[in-house]
């Protein structure tokens, strides 16, 4: 579900129709997260660390408006919700799988759920039809990964952000992994981003 919205009162309008003529309005942000309490979670309940943080970064999306705005023929929208899609692969596997899940549950079950789900996998593609309202995670897990770019951003209109990490390292006795973000800055400017690792960090820290 969505609202579309009345862009004679929205304030952003004018930052939107800037943007809109642009071949490339997404650009990327990235910075160190501190993972060491989602890492104790992950052991003590036996999850998934991967699949944990793909959950708590699209809670994270989803607490944030502009994360869940869209376009659809032509005209700005924004979901209710935002669901996650993400890519995986096994340990004696080389070729990545991509699955899309709905955002259902506590993070215990959703992870669960969704890793008896990919183990079962062996197409590319599995889990809910394609839609609008996700976000794009990926991780590589060999590689203390500075930045990350994505391919297929050639749609000025693709509004979808793209999450990406690496894997977590030490740091000053912590575990830190460095995540980056590419949105549209149609929606989402430098700001919304800093909300978007407040809320991700906040989420990791409050990990009962």
């Amino acid at each position: 579900m969505y609202t579309i919205i009345d862009q004679e009162q929205w304030p952003r309008r004018e930052i939107f129709d800037f943007f809109a003529t642009s071949k490339c309005p997404h650009y990327m942000v990235a910075g160190y997260i501190d993972v060491s309490r989602l890492l104790r979670f992950k052991r003590e309940h036996h999850l998934s660390f991967y699949l944990s943080l793909v959950y708590l970064t699209t809670q994270a999306v989803n607490a944030i408006d502009n994360f869940r705005m869209r376009i659809v023929e032509g005209k700005p929208v924004i979901y209710d919700k935002i669901h996650a899609n993400f890519t995986h692969k096994r340990s004696d596997e080389e070729l990545y799988h991509i699955y899309t899940a709905l955002l259902e549950g506590t993070l215990t079950e959703w992870v669960t759920r969704t890793s008896e789900s990919i183990a079962q996998q062996h197409q590319l593609f599995a889990g809910e039809p394609h839609m609008p309202n996700l976000v794009y995670c990926s991780c590589n897990p060999t590689v203390d990964a500075t930045a990350m770019s994505n391919p297929n951003m050639a749609d000025p209109d693709d509004a979808i952000p793209r999450i990406n990490w690496g894997k977590y390292v030490q740091r000053d006795g912590k575990w830190m992994v460095n995540v980056s973000v590419t949105p549209n800055h149609r929606f989402v400017d430098g700001y919304h981003v800093g909300l978007f690792f407040t809320h991700l960090q906040r989420l990791i820290d409050n990990l009962a």
